[in-house]
This record gives C-alpha cells, structure tokens and sequence, in this order.
C-alpha cells in the first residue's frame, strides 16, 4: 500500500494549495485586506512587514484571522504518507495514513503540520468470490500536530497559535477528504481487490481443468488468510479415503522473509499426487545392458534349480517396471522425502514369469516455474528396499538389491520424473506475485511454496 500511494505521489495534488479560499484564488483575495501591500502581494512576500511583528504576536488577532480566511496559509510540500494498518476484526481493516504537510504564511511563517486520514476495508464474501467494501474515507478529530519551524516560533504567543491551529483543525479535513480521499480509495480498492481475485490461467475450458476457489478470507495481523477450495477432475476411487471430520490444526506462520505462501497440509498434496499420476509400465528390452544381471536373477527363480538358463531361453524374456500406485511425500522434522512402490516382472518363455516388489525412497526436490508446482526423485539420494522376495532368491538378496538399485535409477528414474513433470499441479495467478522464484518450506503436517520478499 505504502509503495503504491508514493508512486501515484496522492499528497502531490494538495501542494500549493491554500489551505482555506478558493484554490488559485489566495493571491487576489489578499489584495483586498489593509496589511497587504498591493506592490507585494504578487511576489516572494504579500506582507507589509512593517505589521508583521503585531501580527505574530497577537496584538492584530483579527488581521490575523482575516488572512488566513483569505487563502494566505498555504501547503508548500508534503511528504507520505506513512501507512499504518490495524485489524479490526477478521473482515475488517483500518488504513492509517500520516501526512506531513508544511505550510507558509506568506513566507513568513512556516508550520510542520501532521494530520491523519482513515479508511476502513471490509473483506465480503459472495460465492466462490471475495469483494471489498471501503468505508467512509475521512480524517478522524484530534489527529492535529502543530509544529513551528525556523525563528518565527519566539514571536508567537498562544493566542495567534491557537487561532492557526483553530483554522487548521477546521479546514484541512475537508481539503484532504476532497483532494486526497478520492484517489487513495480509487488505488487501495484496485489493490486488494487484485491481491483477493485468485484465477487458473489459461481460461478455464472444462472439466478436466484444475480449478481453485476462494472460500474464506479474512485478515490476521502477519498477513491475509484466503483458503482455497481446489477443484481436480479426479474421481472418487482416485482420492484417498478420509474421515468425514478432521481434527483442525493450527496453521503455520508465514515463513519468514515470505511475502507469500501456499500451504498445503501433507495429506491434502498427496491426494493430489494421487489424482495427478497416471500408471503406466515402462518395459524394457532384454538385450540392454542395465538388466542383464536382473534378468540373470530372476531367471533362477522362474526355471526349475540346476543351470543357468540358456541363452535360447534367455531370448525370449522381457522386463516390465509396474507403478500403479502412486508417489507419497513424507515429513520428517524439516525434510521432506517421496517413495514410490513398484514391481519388476520377468516375463519367460512359454508366459511363465516371475516378479519382486520394490520401494525407492529418496529426497523430494520441489521446484516451481511456468506455474506449476513440480516433484523429483533425487537420484543421488535414492534407496531401494525389497519387499518379499522368493525364497529361491534369498540366497542373492544382497546382490538383487544393488542390481535393482543401479537397474531403477539407470533406466526407471530419469522415466519417472519426466512423467511427474508432464503431470505437475498447476498453481494459482495472484496479480503481483510470481511463483517461479518460490522454494519449499517445511513446516510440522505441512508443505509452504514460500515467495521470498
């Protein structure tokens, strides 16, 4: 808000303006009032300055009073604002903008005058859509400081300050909720109302889209709380059977230098995963190196126990990863890992076969770009288990590891992850924040795409 205001510069409209009179109108008016001299009314100073002393010191209060009545005290500069939030309550914020405004009295006397304008933001909420209603725009009494600035504070005595302030109390409001009101309403609604409009670029054209939903919004004093309800064109038999009710948790806060984040709670991301994945078979031919030894294995328990297979036997055969199911993100203290279930079928000759089941687990490298929240194996941290082998194979558990190690991260993973990133989660467009320098936080039962600052 700060960064708006002072590129539209909204305090610029009031500089040169005289604070009581018509604007543009002060230098005529003043012709007219017996302490000016007409000869110096269009230059530097209007003032007969021979009555400046009695002026200033209270003994031509009415003088006094007729000129700035007339327009004679003027906004020179202003600087700010200076903004200020406080939350109300969950839809409703109050603005605070601190004006500096220095103002000239013919160039005779200078003033440093600080006044306060107030808005309100109530958030509502229609549907799946989130609208700003701005309260009244105004400058709330007894938010008048006067200073005096350079040597004319010696002459004055209370009376005459008192009279400015007095004249100062009463018109700056008005000049301010006319002058500036309009423009920092105009901004501050444009603002938020971006900041509150969450869309699914491109268009959403049907129902295999994933769409998102503002659901709630409301305002927190570290930041703006808009949950999201996302909409996938997953089936029912796709998602992860849950309880009716969860058992709320807190939310983390935002994460710190975080301008924004997305959260999602673990559960949620890998229902996600489940609905973005699609099972397919990667099959692999015999005759490529990676699998000999495998092949070499699992033919010991596919043929009776005697001889190695012949390589007429061995010809026929093929190896086929299976992954029906699909990936699963952990949370251990601040890291996050993924496994993958899977199978490795030898298919013989004469449709005999033989299988083992396998898990690879490794770090979980997130990255965002183009809008869409991406997931990696990370092949250099990746470990493979077996599940219950056959009992021919025990004998060469060891070895039917490491093979299958080297076997997965050769020819499975470099698959795998160009699969996960064709089928990576679109993410929501926020006017004003990108997502393409985000990073992944990690917080207890919760996943953060963190937008540095």
């Amino acid at each position: 808000i700060s960064d708006l205001f002072a590129e539209h510069q909204i305090l610029s409209r009031v500089v040169r303006v005289p604070v009581t009179g018509t604007p543009g109108e002060g230098a005529t008016v003043l012709d007219h009032l017996p302490f000016v001299s007409k000869s110096l009314s269009k230059k530097s100073s209007g003032l007969d300055l021979s009555l400046v002393g009695d002026l200033l010191s209270g003994k031509s209060l009415p003088l006094l009073s007729d000129l700035l009545q007339a327009g004679g005290l003027v906004i020179e500069d202003a600087k700010g604002p200076e903004v200020t939030l406080q939350i109300l309550s969950d839809s409703l914020l109050q603005v605070t903008l601190c004006c500096k405004l220095y103002l000239s009295l013919q160039e005779i006397l200078r003033l440093k005058v600080i006044k306060n304008i107030r808005m309100g933001v109530r958030l509502e909420q229609t549907g799946n859509r989130t609208t700003v209603a701005l309260e009244e725009c105004h400058t709330p009494p007894g938010s008048l400081s006067v200073e005096i600035l350079g040597q004319a504070d010696a002459l004055l005595v209370d009376k005459p300050l008192e009279l400015v302030a007095g004249v100062l109390d009463h018109s700056l409001p008005f000049l301010l909720q006319k002058m500036v009101c309009p423009l920092a309403t105009a901004l501050l609604s444009s603002l938020l109302e971006d900041l509150l409009t969450i869309v699914l670029p491109p268009a959403i054209s049907g129902p295999e889209d994933v769409q998102y939903y503002v659901t709630t919004t409301e305002f927190r004093e570290e930041a703006i709380l808009m949950r999201v309800q996302l909409v996938t064109p997953c089936g029912p038999a796709q998602r992860a059977l849950r309880p009716d009710h969860l058992a709320p948790r807190s939310l983390p806060p935002l994460a710190p230098g975080s301008m924004a984040d997305l959260v999602f709670p673990v559960e949620l991301y890998n229902d996600i995963l489940s609905c973005l994945y699609t099972r397919k078979e990667v099959h692999v031919a015999p005759q490529d190196p990676a699998a000999a030894d495998l092949v070499q294995l699992l033919s010991l328990e596919e043929l009776e126990p005697g001889p190695t297979a012949s390589e007429g036997s061995r010809g026929s055969v093929g190896l086929t990863i299976n992954t029906p199911d699909p990936p699963t993100v952990h949370l251990i203290g601040h890291t996050a890992t993924v496994t993958q279930p899977g199978s490795l079928v030898l298919l013989g000759p004469n449709n005999t076969s033989s299988s083992i089941s396998w898990k690879l687990l490794s770090t979980a490298a997130f990255s965002s770009t183009n809008q869409k929240l991406k997931l990696q194996f990370s092949p250099n941290s990746a470990v493979v288990t077996l599940g219950p082998d056959p009992a021919v194979l025990k004998k060469q558990e060891e070895q039917l590891r490491a093979s299958l190690s080297r076997f997965l991260k050769r020819r499975f993973l470099p698959h795998h992850n160009a699969q996960l990133r064709g089928h990576s989660l679109p993410l929501p467009n926020v006017k004003g924040l990108s997502f393409n320098q985000a990073h992944m936080d990690l917080s207890e039962d919760y996943l953060l795409l963190t937008i540095p600052e």
